[in-house]
């Protein structure tokens, strides 16, 4: 073996031993796609995160820079209004209804129906007064006051003691009033029934002061015919000797009582 030879197994064994010069120090490569992978999942990942994170401070800030929406008042729409409390007294105790709820006639209308129905009374007991009529009679005629729309007492006309003839005068002052707007459009009712009932005073003979009530009845039917232009309907009805205007002054029992009647 020559020198040469010697020199090169002595560099192989100690190139066995200790490594190659080209080998140590050298890291083994790590391939290109295994980077490209990792990088883009790093991306992904932070991208995720920037964008909760941006909307957990959107929420925040919106908590925080918006104000609760409040009513008239100052008081937060979701809360329930501060109502006063009742008193002890009044706990539980129902509201008092209404003057609508309360189910009941205007004002005027109780005045009226009291109004009407004391008429009403008036005309009943003139027809208890009445001589000659028969109890069947008198229950036809309270059948008619009781179904009849209204009554109305016109005015009367005095009489002096035994006279029949009213004075001119008092006939006179009765027309003038049937001018007034209330009697006029009542009367203007062709329906309306005009009855003119005649009295007369107690003393004497009681046949005497029925005709002479009746007597005094027919001249105010008269004159009324005659001064007015009236188609209304008249009766004359004579009431006798009566007391029913004052018992101890004659005189207020001699007249003649105009009346208007709605069937």
């Amino acid at each position: 073996m020559t020198s040469s030879d010697l020199r090169d197994l002595c560099v192989t064994k100690a190139s066995r031993s200790t490594g190659s010069p080209h080998r140590k120090g050298r890291t083994r490569k790590t391939p290109a796609g295994v980077w490209v992978i990792v990088g883009l999942a790093a991306f992904l990942v932070s991208a995720g995160l920037s964008v909760s994170a941006f909307i957990a401070w959107k929420a925040l800030a919106d908590l925080k820079l918006v104000p609760a929406p409040t009513e008239a008042g100052g008081q937060k729409s979701g809360a329930a209004p501060n109502l006063p409390k009742p008193a002890n007294s009044q706990a539980g105790k129902e509201r008092p209804k209404s003057t609508s709820e309360n189910a009941g006639p205007p004002p005027t209308a109780a005045p009226e129906r009291l109004e009407q129905d004391r008429v009403r009374q008036e005309v009943l007991k003139r027809i208890d007064l009445m001589r000659g009529l028969s109890d069947l009679d008198k229950d036809k005629l309270y059948v008619q006051v009781e179904r009849a729309r209204g009554f109305t007492k016109i005015g009367t006309v005095p009489f002096t003691q035994g006279g029949t003839t009213p004075g001119a005068a008092q006939i006179d002052g009765l027309v003038k009033s049937l001018n007034e707007s209330s009697l006029r459009t009542l009367l203007a009712d062709p329906t309306v029934i005009l009855i003119m009932v005649g009295y007369a005073d107690k003393q004497g003979e009681e046949a005497k002061n029925v005709e002479v009530s009746r007597t005094r009845a027919e001249n105010v039917v008269k004159l009324f015919k005659e001064k007015t232009n009236l188609a209304n309907v008249m009766h004359a009805v004579g009431m006798g000797g009566q007391d029913l205007f004052d018992q101890s002054d004659l005189e207020k029992n001699r007249l003649v009582e105009v009346w208007a009647a709605q069937p």
